[in-house]
């Protein structure tokens, strides 16, 4: 019995010690749960004795405090720009190339409140243009009306109780300032009396009468200025000089005093006043 009592306990601590190399390989670390596992009997009433802790020394001055943690902020980055592929001219079908497009440019000053452009657009209304045509034809109108009343001017003239239409007239320029020249000779033309008075700087032009069936002068011319300082120069230096073969006699001329107007607006005149015609 004692034999083997002595075996089987012999028996029993092989099978312990191989069990007690298996677990610790098998288990995953100390930290772990306490798993149950077969321990011997001499194990099991071995008084279980506390490790010793370290003491706690008490802090001294204020309690220190942790400060808060700050949540980073995370920023996300814009919507990245639109990019558009386009593609070459037919002129270059050949050849593809990809462009990018610039982004949005910021609203203007004009948008609203909703950030829209708005577009300002012209409106043209009715009455503008019939003013405007109406403007035009009042323009047409009075520029026909001035070339109709210039080609129906008429110059009449009257002397001795007779009147006629004087042609020439419209030839020259009714606010000239004109000089009568007398004692005219048949040589002298319209070319050579221009030449005696071209000196002046604001000759304007000289003819002489002639007349329409024998084509010989009558005596007689006129010159005009535009200045009347020339017309008075004119008329104090010229006078008596040698114009062809014959000294010119010069005065002012009087062409208006013949014009039928001015005749019956000086008839009224004398009439107001009573004197006889």
């Amino acid at each position: 019995m004692d034999n083997r009592g002595h075996l089987m306990r012999q028996e029993m601590e092989r099978f312990e010690h191989e069990i007690n190399q298996r677990i610790p390989s098998m288990l995953p670390g100390p930290a772990g749960p306490p798993s149950l596992r077969f321990l011997p009997h001499s194990l099991q009433h071995r008084p279980f004795v506390p490790l010793p802790m370290a003491p706690r020394v008490p802090m001294q001055g204020r309690p220190m405090f942790a400060p808060p943690l700050m949540q980073p902020v995370l920023s996300f980055p814009g919507a990245p720009a639109p990019v558009v592929m386009e593609s070459l001219p037919a002129r270059y079908s050949g050849r593809t190339s990809a462009t990018i497009s610039a982004p949005p440019m910021p609203a203007s000053k004009g948008t609203g409140e909703d950030g829209k452009g708005e577009r300002l657009t012209t409106l043209v209304l009715s009455q503008d243009v019939n003013l405007v045509k109406s403007r035009r034809t009042d323009a047409k109108s009075s520029t026909s009306q001035s070339s109709s009343s210039k080609k129906q001017t008429r110059h009449l003239r009257t002397a001795g109780g007779v009147v006629w239409e004087d042609v020439s007239l419209s030839e020259w320029d009714p606010n000239d300032f004109r000089l009568f020249c007398g004692d005219l000779g048949n040589e002298v033309s319209d070319e050579l009396l221009a030449k005696a008075f071209r000196k002046y700087s604001s000759f304007i032009q000289a003819k002489v009468v002639r007349d329409k069936r024998t084509n010989k002068t009558k005596g007689y011319g006129f010159v005009s200025f535009k200045d009347p300082q020339d017309f008075i120069r004119a008329l104090r230096e010229m006078d008596g000089k040698y114009v062809g073969n014959r000294p010119i006699k010069l005065r002012k001329s009087t062409w208006k005093d013949r014009c039928l107007d001015v005749v019956r607006k000086k008839a009224k005149e004398k009439q107001k006043l009573g004197l006889k015609l």
